[in-house]
């Protein structure tokens, strides 16, 4: 009991924790914008937060401020801005199945304490259109990532001046995450990683593991304001999100449209996209993995909704398994209880078919219930309570199932600048 309660200590680190610093997608839903450029480095959002983005933090975020005559903007010298993402969480977890007539109960349940990410980020602003950007985590919790931008249609006109139609235009190469789906801020959501293994409770989640990031090229631009294109070429690290090479000749292709606007300001703002993922190759295998997403999000005063559905072929698991078909939806919606303080509120569901076409996981629903509170400025903490109920094959190819349930409460901490 001794030693299974140490792997599940290790698991669980793995699994729940939310390890990359990723924007909160509902703020550029509530300004009707289609990029993510108003506040991040990143045009599709997440890591280290632009002038924009940092006036946000200081000004409009926290709930208490103090200290009006901050001037915190994070650069270092003239082009270089410095930033960094640290991350530790408590988390109490319960899992008890299989249920029904003369089956054991097989309860267990787990606390930890366990840090997340200890990251450092860094923008290195070479022109107004060329930037180099660096993370590097000294302890190792989260993968390192480098890229280049360079925007070749940009306001200040240095290589093509942006216009009416045209807004922005950039190119970028190097190491990270494709633009695909909503940027949910927490990859344990089912769209995206998931849970990657339980004791009976089998993986749920695509290969968008905690962390994930391929080698490739991004192309993206910006049209009347509102409307975004994304086209990507990456290696296709499916199976192995921290390689830096590969031989395979087939490239994995993603691409991303939205389109987003405020229709009442400060009121009423919406979005809708689609993404399409697809890779002729998996670990070096000549099989077709396609991945797609319908995305859309609704704002209305202070309450904002997004949702995700996504199913695809062939498609990877975060455990590297390779599953025939898989689907899975999250919608999440959010209040502002009052400033600093958002109520949350997301509903889940995944499931996937072997290359028999059995199903061997269905999760029948995840809810959860939390809350994102910022008290001052730099400082978000995060309760949780998560309920699930799965039902997972017995063994690979058996169409009999076994239920399982999970309760998971945690309080996350996270400092940002």
């Amino acid at each position: 009991m001794k030693q299974l309660s140490i792997y599940f200590s290790t698991v669980l680190v793995l699994i729940v924790s939310v390890s990359q610093a990723f924007a909160l997608p509902r703020f550029a839903l509530m300004r009707g914008e289609a990029n993510c450029l108003g506040c991040h480095v990143n045009p599709t959002g997440g890591q280290l937060r632009g002038p924009g983005g940092v006036s946000y933090a200081i000004n409009d975020l926290p709930m208490w401020k103090r200290g009006e005559n901050i001037k915190y903007t994070g650069d270092i010298s003239e082009g270089l801005r410095l930033g960094g993402d640290f991350r530790s969480q408590l988390l109490y977890f319960a899992q008890k199945g299989p249920l029904g007539q003369n089956k054991a109960d097989t309860t267990l349940s787990v606390t930890s304490f366990h840090a997340m990410s200890l990251a450092f980020e860094l923008d290195v602003k070479a022109t107004n259109t060329l930037h180099g950007f660096f993370r590097y985590d000294p302890l190792g919790l989260t993968p390192s990532e480098g890229w280049a931008i360079l925007h070749f249609v940009h306001s200040s006109g240095e290589l093509l001046k942006s216009s009416d139609a045209v807004t922005n235009a950039y190119i970028k190469v190097g190491s990270f995450l494709p633009a695909f789906g909503v940027r949910f801020d927490d990859h344990t959501v089912y769209v995206k990683g998931g849970t990657a293994s339980l004791s009976g409770f089998a993986p749920a989640g695509f290969f968008w593991s905690p962390g994930y990031r391929d080698v490739g090229a991004e192309i993206g631009a910006l049209f009347f304001d509102h409307i975004g294109i994304t086209a990507g070429m990456f290696n296709g690290s499916e199976t192995s999100p921290r390689a830096t090479f590969s031989t395979d000749p087939n490239k994995a292709i993603c691409v991303r449209i939205n389109a987003a606007g405020e229709f009442i300001e400060d009121m009423l703002a919406g979005e809708i996209g689609f993404s399409r993922y697809m890779h002729n190759s998996i670990g070096g295998q000549a099989v077709n993995l396609a991945l797609n997403a319908a995305h859309v999000g609704l704002r209305v005063g202070p309450v904002s909704i997004l949702g995700e559905y996504d199913f695809g072929e062939n498609v990877v698991l975060d455990n590297a398994a390779v599953v025939a078909k898989a689907n899975a939806l999250c919608l999440e919606g959010s209040i502002r209880i009052t400033k600093g303080l958002d109520g949350i509120l997301r509903y889940e569901t995944f499931s996937d078919e072997n290359p028999a076409g059995i199903t061997d996981t269905k999760v029948k629903g995840r809810i959860m219930i939390g809350a994102q509170w910022f008290p001052i400025r730099f400082l978000e903490i995060r309760p949780e309570f998560r309920i699930a109920n799965s039902s997972s094959a017995t063994t690979q190819g058996s169409t009999a199932l076994d239920d399982f349930t999970e309760n998971t409460f945690l309080v996350q901490t996270h400092v940002f600048f």
